[in-house]
């Protein structure tokens, strides 16, 4: 009969991580429950700056409540057709997007039920169309991340799916005239300086000795899990939910350390993912293969 010890440490394997995802996440969203916090905060701010573009105002020039609306030009054409909903609906038109959005990633991946409590995916899945990444790049619409985030571009392109890629460059090159984008250049500087103190930067942007680090951790993960660590890793003023694109790429260890709020830590993340990924590839290797039996 197995030991109390064995049972512990079988039970901590298998619901471990599980348990660590319910309490970050926990004590996150009570955090923001207690600060009165919109749930759809997010879904508001991206609405009402693509309201603004269909007015023919700018969706840069001037704060929405306590926040800058700072994405790029696509993600507006992204927006639209929540944006010509009535207010309300529009946003939560958005909100149940995202949440669908969250339900489809953990299905698509074919991961355990309680990959929905990992905080940043959490987080994402309060109306920011960041949740639309991973089902759109999984799910054979590849074409169209770059569109919603521009930061989904990476994915393609280490992955080398040129047609998606290429798509993805034809409709933003034939939007280009209805979209804003001289204004949005003309501001770039103060878009950026925006962004960059509203985000606590999680990734290792600006740090040449981090970044370095992550590179070569890139590198030794392989270019298949790169693909989807590279925007949380190295991309400029990232914000926590990002680390959702990880979702992929990330094995247990890696998951729960990203599933802090500390910047930086995707780095750590990243090392971790590669040592991961080496002893399963030993543990393989050291596997015996079954021999056939004669018929």
């Amino acid at each position: 009969m197995p030991s109390r010890v064995d049972f512990i440490v079988g039970w901590f394997r298998q619901y471990g991580l599980a348990v660590w995802f319910l309490v970050v996440s926990g004590l996150v969203v009570g955090r923001l429950a207690l600060a009165g916090a919109d749930v759809s905060g997010d879904a508001e701010l991206y609405l009402v700056a693509t309201r603004r573009w269909l007015n023919g105002t700018d969706p840069w020039a001037t704060p929405i409540g306590d926040w800058w609306f700072g994405a790029p030009p696509p993600t507006l054409l992204a927006m639209a057709p929540f944006a010509v909903l009535p207010p309300e609906l529009g946003r939560w038109m958005v909100l149940a997007t995202t949440v669908v959005a969250g339900v489809a990633t953990v299905r698509l991946l074919r991961l355990p039920w309680w990959w929905l409590a990992f905080p940043p995916l959490l987080l994402s899945m309060f109306g920011n169309p960041q949740a639309w990444l991973v089902p759109l790049l999984v799910g054979g619409w590849g074409w169209l991340a770059p569109i919603v985030k521009l930061y989904a571009a990476p994915v393609l392109l280490l992955q080398r799916r040129w047609r998606d890629l290429a798509v993805s460059v034809l409709i933003i090159v034939i939007s280009a005239p209805l979209l804003p984008w001289g204004s949005y250049i003309a501001q770039f500087q103060a878009i950026s300086g925006h962004l960059a103190d509203q985000s606590p930067e999680f990734s290792a942007f600006g740090s040449p000795i981090l970044m370095a680090i992550a590179i070569v951790g890139l590198v030794l993960v392989g270019r298949e899990r790169a693909s989807w660590l590279v925007t949380p890793a190295l991309w400029p003023s990232t914000q926590w939910y990002y680390s959702s694109l990880a979702v992929p790429a990330l094995m247990p260890a890696a998951g729960a350390l990203v599933a802090l709020p500390i910047p930086g830590i995707i780095v750590a993340a990243i090392l971790i993912t590669a040592v991961e990924v080496r002893l399963v590839e030993r543990s393989a290797s050291h596997t015996p293969k079954p021999t056939a039996v004669p018929t």
